[in-house]
């Protein structure tokens, strides 16, 4: 099918858009306990509570992603259920 033949207003097949959603969750997951790292790490620093808010930190950012890595998988899957009603 040309994409000349494709209805006004109608969304890209999204053949790559699961795959592309699945490919982000390390990248979501390293970026969400670094950036708990480096958060939890400066507030030690600045309140010199040593590693309680470090830790504090990690967690967040450990459940941050996980919380977002469910958002992303039910994304993909909702995407690859329309793509198999088509």
């Amino acid at each position: 099918m040309s994409f000349a033949n494709k209805p006004p207003g109608k969304k890209k097949d999204g053949k790559y858009t699961a795959a592309s959603l699945y490919m982000t969750v390390p990248t979501l997951m390293a970026a969400a306990i670094l950036i708990g790292f480096f958060v939890g790490r400066w507030a030690d620093n600045y309140f010199g509570t040593e590693p309680y808010l470090l830790l504090a930190g990690l967690a967040l950012g450990f459940g941050a992603a996980v919380r977002e890595v469910i958002f992303l998988v039910k994304r993909a899957q909702a995407i690859d259920e329309e793509k198999d009603k088509k």
